[in-house]
């Protein structure tokens, strides 16, 4: 009996509570109905967009109206007596027409009689048995006899259906208790397009029917509403992610709207029934793609030509070739993770979307991988930010040659400087308490130079070196000045930062020793050419535009400037006025034409016309340099440029500098090897022996091709072991021979004039072919060197290799030195006529500066001298030891 009372409990209470419920819809549903019906009516107007028609006061009325009937029906709901559970009993009890309330006996306990309880409680169970549950009774038939209540709900049903994704946005418009105006679809009106971005250069698209457009990604949807004074919230979907945009008021019937648009979308408009729809298809929008087409080239500037072929949807924006060393070990996978020397390409508008073949000149030799081998690529930019790389290609940087000494010694400098940015300073020690004596004590080594790297060190000790005496040795007091600012920079520099601007200004000094003032002024020439170059291929604003062509024209000015002037200290035919051939400064109408016609093609947007101008320019005022550079360098000494030399002269110098190079780089090995260094660069010595072997083999072929004084081949001399006047002398033969003259008496440094004719002044085949024997000397001496080290290397004696290649290298040096002054001789004597080979007029006046002090030195003597001087100082014992073991490897070296 226990199991059947629980069950029909459960049973019961489960009956006692559907009645309840009925109970509460009988009781508050006549007295809420009201008011769900003003919510239901004013829903379906929102959905339907009756209010948004209507727009206010009606609005607003019918919203007050709901409110009312809400309020009305809650208060009134209040005062209803709510259904009990003893009422829902009844309810049950009364339905199924059951007496004595058989559902509060199951509940009651005995109070007396216990012997008669379970005889109640069994019948109670059976009637609770027969209970049913309560009958449903109308509620609503008092207040809705015609049934209207069921049309509202399948109107709210469909009307949800069809404002699908507007239902609450509708809703959320029509109970905001703002004014609201009526807007109706017959009277707005709309006007969309897209704006592509702006480094596609597209014009903007207009929606044209309806029909679907194509637009790329980041491009910005633009729509403006009109006619209304509410403008209604367009929704924008983009796959299953939706959001509604706000209008921005542009006048007082006017609204616009604006979004960026990254991938494919619809924008919709819902005003009343009516819709308005703006598909978007979004296209992607592809990497550049970029390709070497030609192996890079050098050209007559030392610059490197990269022939290359681009394609973008857009428009590449930015070119740039990125550079790393090339080693044995290099993986091209990781070559360019490290990349730290990048060089931008100019391109000739500001987007190209396809360039099947273009050729970009890019000067690197400022550069610290000039004349080292490196692995590059090309790297295109989009307007997107996409990049696409080419294919790696291996090459040698070109580096600038340079011929006159000084020149050459300044470039060594400035390699070493940038060799020393590459490291940090040492930390800075404790500092100890001086005393003081009255004078600034702000300069301690200790707290500067000495923390220096060692690269600057070096560098900062030649420069000390070859200004220390400068009296007979600089023509140009701006060049040993600025040695001289430098070295003290480098002196006084507390950190690397201090010494980023070494580089260049060392270029600057080595470029004036080298051309002189006309070297200058070219640099700073180039330097505003690229500077317009690059503003007009990036449409730079017209104010940048005139600012950079009002620096170029001045430099061209200064240029040109320093053309006439230098032609006229060379008595050349544009300052006499005669003279076989065109004048080169009759090409300065040409140059007005062409500075005219790039400041009238920037003025009317004509980019492709103004660098062609450009280019042309550059292209005049190169050809003028090298029809006024005849009759001799600018430099220091007199050394001719590159634009004085003809292709096969220039070659040889730069063969003959290269097989310098890798004859010292073989010497760094060597050095390396024989202090027992196992890094994975060294070589062991039949290795370095085989290299050795192949730069004899350079140095045969490179003799054959020079011109030597006609005594044989300079390798059969140095087969025979006379290099000069004796055998087998070595460095102790190079420095008897630095102070003699080809016959063989010995000058002192600055006997200048008093020793009779100089090499430099001698004029004709004479001084030619003592020249061609200096030439052939140096070469036997280089070549016998190379092969007592070859010997050297091969039984394995690194220290015995290691003097023979430092000769050799020192033969290199005087061979090019010798090679260089016969070079500038011959141009010297194909000069005007009328003139000796220094420029001065045949009766010895040369202008009205007949007492000036000409230096009547050349190169080669002069290269000697400075040889001689550092050999006394590292001979003179109260120097400091490091100083003077700093010397000797100096003099060791070079």
């Amino acid at each position: 009996m226990s199991d059947s009372l629980d069950t029909v409990i459960q049973t019961t209470r489960r009956l006692v509570a559907r009645a309840r419920l009925r109970l509460f819809w009988e009781t508050y549903a006549p007295t809420l109905a009201p008011a769900a019906s003003a919510i239901g009516l004013f829903v379906l107007g929102a959905w339907l967009g009756v209010w948004q028609w209507f727009g206010d006061p009606v609005r607003l009325i019918a919203l007050a109206a709901t409110l009312f009937f809400v309020v009305r029906s809650i208060l009134r709901a209040l005062k209803l007596r709510t259904p009990t559970r003893s009422d829902a009993r009844r309810r049950v009890e009364a339905d199924s027409g059951q007496a004595h309330r058989p559902l509060d006996v199951l509940d009651d306990r005995p109070a007396l009689s216990a012997e008669a309880w379970p005889a109640h409680q069994k019948a109670a169970l059976a009637q609770a048995t027969a209970l049913r549950s309560a009958k449903p009774r109308p509620a609503l038939s008092t207040v809705d006899p015609y049934f209207v209540r069921i049309f509202l709900p399948v109107a709210l049903g469909l009307a949800a259906i069809y404002m699908a994704g507007f239902s609450f946005e509708r809703l959320r418009s029509a109970a905001a208790p703002s004014w609201q105006s009526d807007i109706r679809s017959s009277d707005i009106s709309y006007e969309a397009w897209i704006d592509p971005p702006a480094y596609t250069g597209r014009p903007p698209i207009y929606f044209k029917d309806g029909a679907d457009i194509a637009v790329p990604a980041g491009s910005e949807f633009v729509a403006r509403l009109s006619g209304v004074k509410d403008a209604p919230r367009p929704r924008l979907t983009q796959g299953w992610r939706s959001k509604f945009l706000t209008p921005q008021r542009l006048g007082a019937k006017s609204f616009e709207i604006r979004q960026v648009i990254e991938e494919s979308a619809n924008i919709e408009f819902r005003v009343g029934l009516s819709r308005r729809i703006f598909a978007l298809n979004v296209t992607e929008d592809t990497p550049p793609s970029v390709d070497i087409i030609d192996p890079p080239e050098v050209d007559k500037r030392d610059r490197l030509v990269l022939a290359y072929g681009l394609i973008d949807d857009f428009g590449v924006e930015n070119l740039e070739l990125e550079m790393a060393l090339l080693s044995d070990d290099t993986e091209i996978a990781s070559a360019f993770d490290n990349v730290t020397i990048r060089a931008d390409i100019p391109l000739s508008g500001s987007s190209l979307t396809n360039v099947e073949r273009a050729k970009a000149a890019l000067d690197l030799s400022k550069t610290r991988y000039a004349g080292r081998k490196v692995i590059g690529r090309l790297v295109a930019k989009d307007g997107a930010g996409q990049t696409g790389v080419s294919e790696p290609v291996w090459f040698t940087v070109p580096d600038k040659i340079f011929v006159e000494p000084l020149a050459k010694a300044i470039a060594e400098q400035r390699t070493l400087v940038m060799a020393g940015l590459d490291e940090t300073y040492a930390p800075r020690p404790r500092p100890e308490w001086v005393p003081s004596d009255g004078y600034s004590n702000e300069y301690q080594p200790r707290l500067h130079w000495d923390r220096a790297p060692a690269p600057i060190q070096r560098a900062t000790l030649l420069i000390e070196a070859i200004t220390e005496e400068p009296a007979g040795f600089y023509k140009d007091p701006a060049i040993f000045m600025g040695l001289r600012h430098i070295r003290s920079q480098m002196r006084h520099a507390e950190s690397i930062v201090e010494l980023q601007s070494l580089p260049e200004n060392l270029w600057k000094i080595a470029l004036r020793a080298e051309f002189g003032t006309l070297g200058s002024a070219l640099e700073e020439m180039r330097e505003a050419e690229s500077a317009l170059r690059e503003g007009i291929a990036r449409r730079a604003s017209k104010r940048e535009i005139d600012t950079l062509f009002e620096r170029y024209n001045l430099a061209v000015d200064a240029y040109t400037e320093e053309l006439r002037r230098k032609a006229q200290e060379e008595g050349s035919s544009a300052a006499n006025g005669g003279g076989g051939g065109s004048s080169p400064m009759g090409s300065l109408d040409e140059i007005q034409e062409l500075m005219k016609a790039i400041e009238e093609a920037n003025a009317a947007g004509d980019t492709e016309g103004a660098r062609l101008a450009l280019a042309r320019l550059a292209e005049l005022l190169e050809n003028m340099q090298i029809q006024m550079s005849q009759g001799g360098g600018g430099g220091e000494g007199g050394e001719p440029s590159s634009g004085d030399m003809s292709e096969e002269e220039k070659k040889q110098l730069e063969d003959l500098a290269d097989l310098t190079g890798k004859q010292r780089d073989l010497q760094d090995e060597t050095d390396r090897a024989d202090r027992n260094d196992q890094s994975e660069e060294s070589l062991d010595p039949q290795e370095l022996a085989k290299r050795q072997a192949e730069l004899r083999d350079l140095l045969d072929d490179l003799g054959d091709a020079l011109p030597t004084d006609g005594q044989g081949d300079p390798g059969a001399q140095g087969e025979d072991g006379k290099t000069g006047q004796g055998q087998g002398q070595g460095e102790g033969q190079t420095e008897g021979n630095a102070g003699q003259t080809p016959g063989g008496s010995e000058t002192a440094p600055g006997a200048g004039t008093e020793s009779g004719p100089q090499q430099g002044e001698t004029g004709g085949a004479g001084g030619s072919g003592d020249l061609q024997n200096q030439l052939a000397e140096g070469l036997g001496a280089a070549r016998e060197a190379m092969r007592r080290s070859e010997d050297a290397l091969s039984n394995g004696d690194l220290a015995i290799a290691g003097e023979a290649q430092a000769e050799a290298v020192q033969a290199l040096r005087n061979a090019g030195e010798a090679l260089a002054a016969a070079v500038s001789q011959n141009g010297d004597s194909e000069s005007g006529e009328g003139q000796d080979p220094l420029g001065r007029s045949d009766d010895g006046f040369n202008g009205g500066n007949e007492t000036a002090d000409i230096d009547q030195r050349d190169n080669a003597t002069r290269s000697r001298e400075l040889l001689e001087e550092l050999r006394r100082r590292a001979a003179e014992q109260q120097r400091d030891e490091e100083e003077r073991q700093y010397l000797e490897r100096l003099l060791k070296r070079f």
